[in-house]
């Protein structure tokens, strides 16, 4: 049975509950997953916070490096992961493999924005004084990702947060949770900090 990722960890539904995930083209069951709640969320958010305080004190170069390498690791296992994608979802397995490619590439193009997040100068009528704006990581965002393109949609919001220095609480569309959690497993496997992508499971509503 696959499972949800709090704190990097494997971990069930609070509540215990499951649902099935099928394929759309057979009806078959694929897996079964956690139906999560409300307080799942909750632990997921928790754990977010708290892996945030350090993720956001990294330096810009040093997230990057460390997404560069989760991307290189997912990277590798792109033909493990569109079977899944196709299971789920019902692309071609060529659909899957592009999709399940722009996803890894997609932290790897974030991570190099990392270092060239700029703030301003501001002039000010007081010539003796200038004022600066300066770019910070706001926190813990969530992100809830669609059926159609789940790998794609996932990535173009995480990406961007978490090499910004944010962190993260995924929600997959409840019909195609697989493949997004087998992309932020290969994340986690090639160095992504616990806690800064956390993935909770369940129904869109």
């Amino acid at each position: 049975m696959a499972t949800m990722i709090i704190e990097s960890e494997r971990t069930k539904a609070a509540s215990g509950k499951t649902y099935e995930v099928r394929n759309p083209a057979t009806g078959e069951v694929v897996d079964e997953v956690p139906f999560g709640d409300v307080a799942d969320v909750d632990r997921a958010a928790q754990a977010a916070a708290k892996a945030f305080i350090t993720w956001s004190k990294l330096a810009p170069n040093k997230r990057a490096e460390i997404l560069h390498k989760a991307a290189r690791n997912m990277l590798a296992k792109v033909e493990e992961i569109a079977p899944i994608l196709t299971k789920e979802q019902g692309k071609t397995l060529l659909e899957s493999r592009i999709e399940a490619q722009r996803f890894g590439e997609n932290i790897a193009w974030f991570a190099d924005l990392a270092d060239k997040v700029h703030g301003e100068h501001v002039s000010l009528p007081d010539t003796t004084t200038y004022g600066l704006v300066v770019r910070r990581p706001i926190g813990v965002c969530g992100a809830i990702v669609p059926w159609n393109f789940p790998l794609t949609l996932a990535a173009n919001k995480v990406a961007p947060a978490i090499a910004a220095g944010n962190t993260v609480v995924l929600k997959p569309a409840s019909t195609t949770p697989l493949s997004t959690l087998a992309c932020i497993e290969a994340l986690i496997e090639g160095g992504l900090p616990e806690g800064v992508v956390n993935v909770v499971l369940g129904p869109a509503t």
